[in-house]
């Protein structure tokens, strides 16, 4: 079940607080969102996010060999595991 998150109240053609706004599509005339540039980039922190887990994870593999210390990776590869979960939804 995804959590919701209550959002700012806002008019047509107005930003929210953020940057993001809702207006009419010109073309097809529907309600579209205008992401703000944050907002913009966390879809693509998201998969740098996943890209940087599978690089963690074959870290923390290699580590097993007894030439390092993996418990640095293993904490980062957790806590990235945890935003991923958080940002998605649990999916």
């Amino acid at each position: 079940m995804l959590k919701t998150i209550p959002g700012p109240t806002f008019k047509i053609d107005s930003a929210i607080p953020c940057g993001c706004r809702i207006s009419r599509d010109e073309d097809t005339q529907k309600l579209r969102l205008w992401y703000c540039s944050t907002h913009a980039a966390a879809f693509e922190l998201l998969e740098v996010l996943r890209s940087n887990l599978t690089a963690l994870d074959a870290v923390v593999e290699q580590a097993g060999t007894g030439k390092c210390d993996p418990s640095t990776a293993m904490d980062a590869a957790m806590r990235t595991r945890l935003l991923i979960r958080k940002a998605t939804g649990g999916v």
